[in-house]
């Protein structure tokens, strides 16, 4: 079983559109069975795919509240796609108790353990709030890898170096995790985006070579709350989107802790 974090401290970089889509073209066009962990207190994701808001989630799976991780588990409305939605009550994680180093931590860890002896899921996909937080760590704690969304629009570009402090927190926190590439997301055809883009790829860190163009399509599809598969299949983004995980697959993304 594989599970992947899609993070970046930066907001507004479609960590969202791509976990949802990720999910839901891995369940449909590739047959795998998918958990998608909602770790943002900000709930898009479970929004997204209508997780009730006041049973089992992942704050109650962090602090005692749930024994067992299918408690905590719905299903969608998207075949072989479930989550482990979010809830606000992850803003009043507080890292540095005793509690949360010693347990809470240890959670999506632990949840991943279990799944894999249930045989329950092939693929765990986490969504990362943009910060360092104690869901964000508990995830990386779990993850085998890491895909970082990225815009490119001038903060982006600025803050280049910071994206590579990331890269290295992550490999502190968890030594076997492997960043598996950043995504360009909201791509389009202009010079400013086209050197932004040759500058990232020359930082050093591996960059996929599909880009997600941008798209009406994409804003569209959250007001709908269908992936891009369902609601524009032949977008720019949609094609985008499976040839991503076409590509990620092709170079071992679904290999075990690779």
């Amino acid at each position: 079983m594989k599970t992947i974090e899609i993070m970046n401290v930066k907001g507004g970089v479609g960590k969202t559109v791509t976990t949802v889509n990720m999910a839901t073209i891995l369940a449909e066009f590739y047959g795998k069975r998918v958990l998608v962990i909602d770790a943002d207190p900000q709930g898009d994701t479970s929004a997204f795919f209508d997780a009730p808001k006041d049973e089992g989630n992942l704050f109650a799976m962090m602090t005692g509240l749930c024994d067992y991780y299918q408690d905590a588990i719905h299903l969608t409305d998207y075949h072989n796609v479930d989550i482990l939605p979010s809830s606000t009550d992850l803003f009043d994680l507080d890292l540095s108790t005793v509690e949360m180093k010693n347990y809470a931590i240890g959670t999506i860890q632990s949840l991943r353990d279990a799944a894999e002896e249930d045989d329950a899921y092939d693929v765990i996909i986490v969504d990362c709030p943009p910060s360092f937080t104690a869901s964000s760590i508990a995830a990386l704690y779990a993850a085998d890898s890491v895909i970082i969304p990225v815009k490119l629009d001038a903060f982006s570009v600025r803050g280049m170096e910071f994206l590579l402090a990331q890269v290295r927190e992550l490999h502190r926190i968890n030594g076997k995790c492997k960043v598996d590439g950043c995504l360009v997301t909201q791509w389009h055809n202009v010079e400013v985006i086209r050197q932004a883009e040759s500058m990232l790829r020359d930082k050093g860190v591996p960059v996929f070579s599909t880009h997600i163009r941008r798209s009406d399509k994409v804003d569209e599809s959250t007001w709908y709350c269908e992936p891009l598969a369902v609601y524009s299949k032949y977008s720019s983004a949609g094609v985008d989107y499976r040839c991503f995980v076409s590509e990620w697959i092709q170079m071992g993304g679904l290999n075990d802790g690779v």
